[in-house]
């Protein structure tokens, strides 16, 4: 039988959030040294080469996946919003599409197609329809500090979806810890000319082990007040690898929260 791409794959690929084999244990053992703080040219230099091992994963072929998003508001209403994803793969670049579904409840529909491509900025087109067909779709080419909006209402914005923050000017290494079990070098990435009510500055734990995944991110705004929360959440075994199931990202200013959860081939 035809073994189907693994969306562990999909994910590391497209948004880098967790590696195959992450086990659930949280801290930092008791008895493990610290090591030396960096200096600030260490700081920068492994800051840069961290983000380019980030940005050169590319995925090896094209994918595609459905799921739903569940978003509780500030008043603990949940909405259910079922998602298709996608990557494409082509000789010099890599395309991720997210989209949601239409359904009875919510007939509009969202679609963001990111365009990787080395070397350059991301591209971003946000597509919106209010009904079926394509005769009432809006089409809107974002630049990349146009990017600090909600995609579907939910607690995900489309600078989250595209990475955006590893592509921001200011990139280094704060230190290595633990976090979700795995050692991590801790990256803090700035925004120089951050947009209105967006992030100032990111920070995320990234695996030290190849190939690079994120266990953990908090964003900032320019008064320094955390803004957003993410974490991977559910990790199943599937084929005898660990895939990432589910992912959530929260506004402690709001108290809101989304978890988007993939369908996982267990076949």
């Amino acid at each position: 039988m035809k073994r189907r791409p693994a969306h562990s794959r999909f994910l590391l690929r497209s948004l880098l959030l967790l590696l195959a084999g992450a086990s659930v244990c949280l801290g930092q053992r008791q008895n493990e040294p610290r090591p030396a703080p960096l200096s600030p040219g260490e700081a920068q230099e492994g800051g840069r080469a961290l983000v380019a091992d980030l940005l050169a994963q590319k995925p090896e072929q094209n994918t595609s996946n459905t799921g739903w998003a569940r978003m509780r508001d500030a008043a603990d209403q949940e909405t259910l919003m079922p998602m298709r994803f996608e990557i494409r793969s082509t000789p010099t670049n890599w395309v991720s599409v997210y989209e949601t579904i239409p359904s009875t409840r919510k007939p509009g529909q969202t679609k963001l197609i990111v365009t990787h491509t080395p070397g350059q900025p991301n591209e971003y087109q946000l597509i919106t329809r209010t009904g079926p067909g394509d005769t009432n779709a809006v089409v809107k080419d974002l630049a990349p500090d146009q990017t600090m909006i909600p995609f579907a209402g939910s607690d995900f914005w489309v600078a989250d979806l595209g990475l955006e923050f590893l592509h921001w000017p200011q990139q280094r290494l704060l230190r290595k810890e633990m976090r979700h079990g795995k050692s991590c070098d801790v990256l803090e990435s700035v925004n120089p000319a951050p947009a209105p009510g967006g992030y100032a500055r990111v920070v995320s734990w990234v695996m030290i082990e190849r190939p690079h995944g994120i266990v953990h991110a908090d964003a900032y705004d320019a008064q320094g007040e955390l803004l957003k929360r993410f974490d991977p959440k559910s990790v199943e075994k599937v084929q005898g690898e660990y895939q990432l199931e589910a992912m959530e990202m929260r506004d402690p200013k709001t108290g809101s929260q989304t978890v988007i959860k993939f369908d996982l081939d267990r076949h």
